[in-house]
């Protein structure tokens, strides 16, 4: 049952007595304290949820006895070949539960962790060859649940000197659920941004006169570009897009475009685990500050080949496609419910909408999932259904236009990042599930939402402005709105 419908729950965490306790309440006596969140479950639901509590707690006991008899049994998600991939058939549930092994994963040296003789853990990242920081995926990844965001103690300090964390650059673990359709809206704009130069390009050689043309992709602006006749593109105006046009939506800087790209770069930079892909492409294009001194198939020259195939990073990827939506739960509380709806207004009201758009309607309830070298079909993956439910409707309520934008020196780094993105630009970060995600901001340094909304400045700073200026009765409808951006409650057993 693992697989399809119901795979990982988290939220709310219980031991047996709780659900005994729960179960062998009597139907007939009237519930004096409200579920928490919003209200109880049905009888069924609960007893469903219980059942794959249960079943996921000992799912995941008996994993952890086979890996420390056969240790080599948790390797194997890390050696799935892209060839037998390319050869079709139904297997997402089967790469789901492969990407989710991958993502608990403890990586040690016979995985190829670290890099040669420097392969210890650091706190401080050396420049864009990374940590190491971390053994797991899931190890930074858990608050608020599963696939969760990181606490205060498990930032990164990337692209540093290796020593001082003063010169490197903060970076809060982000909760990766509902990445997939997050990638989806990513791709669609894209193509609407890019099917608008397409036709500048092809009016300006028509008309053989400059074409300018706004920049809009689901409702939301971009800029403008002018295309000449000869064919090249001034691409001066445009705004929150490289100039490529295409829409990153995953890093704090909205410097990654893909899902099976983010996966791999966190591999790469937080345990020296490299893919294949990688390594075929240093046997063409050596990068030795970024991947390492080693012969093409070991970059890194830790002695380990082959440590992360393709066929593994196509399972991180769906995987994380597969994942739940985060999910909006208005308060129970009849009180907190009247804050709410006030919260909500204020939040247009404050014009935090103007960056944080509400809702983006996705169009498209699928995409291919492709390789990067061997030219495979890819795998189709249905975003809006396959995997973990909750599931988002075409209308996503982001609470993000997936654009950057500049928020001010306050909130600067301390210099700019390898990718050339200014040191004030940062993407507009998805809302929702906010609740679950503190500390807030790029780099932490927000305990909590309102010392969040302060922080802002640069486009924002209108924004920020009218916040201060609300009654504290304002401010707490507000706080109480955000609060309610979170994910769905599930049970848990705990261990």
């Amino acid at each position: 049952m693992r697989a399809g419908a119901s795979l990982r729950w988290a939220g709310v965490f219980v031991g047996g007595l709780a659900v005994a306790i729960a179960i062998s309440a009597r139907a007939d006596e009237p519930a004096q304290t409200p579920w928490p969140g919003g209200e109880a479950p049905d009888e069924p639901t609960f007893a469903r949820w219980v059942d794959e509590a249960v079943e996921l707690g000992a799912r995941e006991a008996a994993d952890e006895a086979v890996a420390a008899v056969e240790p080599a049994e948790g390797r194997e998600a890390l050696a799935v070949s892209q060839e037998r991939l390319d050869q079709g058939g139904d297997i997402n549930d089967i790469l789901f539960r492969l990407g989710d092994s991958i993502f608990s994963h403890e990586f040690d040296r016979a995985d190829g962790f670290g890099a040669g003789a420097s392969g210890k853990l650091r706190r401080i990242h050396t420049g864009v060859r990374g940590g190491l920081d971390s053994h797991a995926c899931s190890s930074c990844h858990s608050v608020g649940g599963v696939d969760g965001a990181g606490s205060e103690t498990q930032r990164a300090f990337v692209e540093g000197d290796g020593v001082r964390e003063s010169s490197a650059l903060a970076r809060n673990a982000p909760q990766v659920i509902g990445g997939g359709i997050v990638q989806a809206l990513a791709l669609e704009m894209t193509r609407e941004l890019a099917a608008s130069r397409d036709v500048a390009l092809l009016q300006a050689k028509t008309t053989g006169a400059p074409v300018t043309v706004a920049l809009k992709a689901k409702g939301v602006s971009f800029g403008a570009l002018t295309a000449d006749p000869g064919g090249s593109l001034d691409t001066a105006r445009v705004e929150g897009v490289s100039t490529d046009l295409v829409v990153r939506p995953f890093g704090w800087k909205g410097n990654v475009a893909t899902l099976r790209r983010f996966a791999e770069d966190a591999a790469r930079v937080h345990f020296g685990i490299q893919s294949t892909v990688i390594a075929a492409s240093q046997e063409k294009n050596p990068d030795v500050v970024r991947f390492g001194p080693g012969p093409g198939a070991d970059p890194d020259n830790d002695g380990v080949v082959r440590e992360l195939e393709e066929g593994a990073l196509s399972a991180m990827a769906i995987y994380m496609a597969m994942l739940e939506s985060p999910a909006v739960r208005v308060p129970f509380d009849l009180g907190l419910r009247e804050r709410w709806a006030r919260g909500s207004a204020t939040f247009d009201a404050v014009a935090c909408a103007t960056c944080h758009t509400r809702e983006l309607t996705l169009l498209g309830v699928s995409w291919r999932e492709l390789p990067d070298t061997t030219g495979g079909p890819g795998n189709l993956v249905y975003i809006m259904t396959e995997g973990d439910q909750p599931k988002s409707s075409a209308n996503v309520r982001l609470f993000s236009d997936l654009k950057r934008h500049d928020m001010g020196p306050e909130l600067a780094d301390r210099h700019v990042s390898a990718d050339g993105i200014p040191s004030t630009v940062f993407l507009t970060r998805p809302l929702w599930g906010l609740a679950d995600t503190a500390p807030y901001l790029h780099d932490g340094r927000a305990p909590s939402l309102p010392e969040a909304i302060v922080a802002h400045g640069g486009e924002a700073t209108a924004s920020r402005d009218a916040y201060l200026a609300l009654s504290a009765d304002g401010k707490a409808d507000l706080h109480v709105f955000l609060l309610s951006l979170s994910r769905a409650q599930r049970l848990r057993m705990a261990r």
